[in-house]
């Protein structure tokens, strides 16, 4: 069997190190340097948090768990964090239904522990507790993953498997007869043939998609993702404050990320304009005790159109009606990885749908499709 794998962020890499282990001759395809489209502008946060259809919290749990499986298969885990997180509730309201969330959450046996403001500093001692603060909960099973790392090691283990990783190698279309989607076309004109088309380019699979004639939304809203210079924090945990959410990363960087930041972004050139970048650093200094806000330089700054899908679950499997598309997305495809690339796997080289991804498949995809043009009484349902 021979597949090609478009796209290198984590789903894509996943895929690609678990088809290359089963011994499929697959190639790797990536309009950039792998790693470096929507993947690297997550904020990287392990967790099955606020997930509240139970199928999908399981599917995440499952996969935080599988990570570390991995990481022992790839005989490295300098990638892996799982350092627990902290979210803080800074009025009445919030710490209710903070409160509320941990209580369920505890009740599926996911561990959500109560924290008094004062306790804070026990669990970090950098994290600075404002007066406002009502409460706080620590997810000790929680953390985050260094992308860039686990898709060099997901990528190098393929390789070593017989896998062919390309990059700057962008798909144009998808090549296809009367009957199937059998291989790709490249931007200058090079066609690939493949038996199956594994689809994982996040944001852009909708690009591809409408080659075959198929429309629908793909592209979500863009976000952006701040990495500092070195040594700007102590922090050792994923925190979550009212309005920022701050991780650390190597070398005492840490990745800062705030919904009102987002709404700053120039989407005119897809730059985030200095002030905001500024007011980011206030923030996080009012987070953080050890951040001294006019000392902390931008590493780097990563925008990227998070993937969008119609409720919000993720898409995994052959798509209905193109023999040979397989299409993997996810809101969050990072904590998803491990146990998507394995049952993406499982079932392409079985063909035998994995009972944890019923329900997750392309067609329900068709099928609000259909809703929504009933809804708005268009042919359409790209557009918006």
């Amino acid at each position: 069997m021979k597949v090609i794998v478009v796209g290198a962020g984590v789903l894509g890499a996943s895929v690609t190190y678990q088809l290359a282990k089963r011994g499929v001759d697959v190639t790797l395809l990536d309009k950039g340097i792998p790693g470096e489209g929507a993947s690297a502008a997550s904020f990287a946060w392990l967790n099955s948090n606020a997930k509240e259809l139970r199928p999908y919290h399981q599917l995440s749990v499952i996969s935080i768990a599988e990570w570390a499986l991995v990481a022992r298969e790839l005989g490295s885990s300098s990638w892996l964090h799982r350092d627990g997180h902290l979210q803080v509730a800074a009025t009445a309201v919030q710490a209710e239904r903070l409160l509320a969330r941990a209580e369920l959450l505890e009740s599926s046996g996911y561990a959500a522990i109560p924290v008094a403001p004062r306790e804070i500093p026990r669990l970090d001692p950098v994290i600075r507790v404002r007066d406002d603060y009502q409460l706080g909960v620590f997810f000790p099973g929680e953390g985050h993953i260094t992308v860039p790392l686990l898709i060099h090691e997901l990528l190098a283990a393929a390789t070593g498997y017989g896998a062919t990783v390309r990059h700057s190698s962008k798909v144009n279309e998808l090549l296809s007869d009367a009957e199937s989607i059998n291989g790709v076309i490249l931007e200058g004109g090079e066609r690939i043939e493949s038996d199956v088309v594994v689809v994982s380019a996040g944001a852009g699979i909708g690009g591809l998609l409408e080659t075959q004639g198929v429309s629908v939304r793909t592209e979500g809203t863009p976000g952006v993702t701040v990495t500092t210079s070195p040594g700007t924090s102590k922090l050792t945990t994923v925190l979550h404050v009212p309005g920022l959410s701050v991780r650390p990363d190597t070398s005492g960087r840490v990745v800062v990320r705030s919904s009102d930041i987002d709404a700053e972004i120039n989407r005119r050139n897809w730059t985030l304009p200095e002030p905001a970048v500024r007011k980011l650093f206030a923030q996080l200094g009012e987070g953080v005790t050890d951040v001294d806000p006019a000392a902390v330089r931008a590493e780097r700054i990563q925008i990227a159109h998070r993937p969008y899908s119609f409720d919000g679950l993720p898409v995994v499997g052959f798509w209905d009606g193109r023999p040979g598309l397989y299409v993997t997305t996810a809101p969050t495809g990072v904590t998803l990885g491990a146990v998507t690339g394995r049952l993406a796997a499982e079932e392409i080289t079985t063909g035998k749908v994995p009972k944890l991804l019923k329900g997750l498949q392309p067609s329900r995809v068709f099928e609000a499709a259909a809703v929504e043009v009933a809804c708005v009484g268009t042919s359409s349902t790209t557009s918006g």
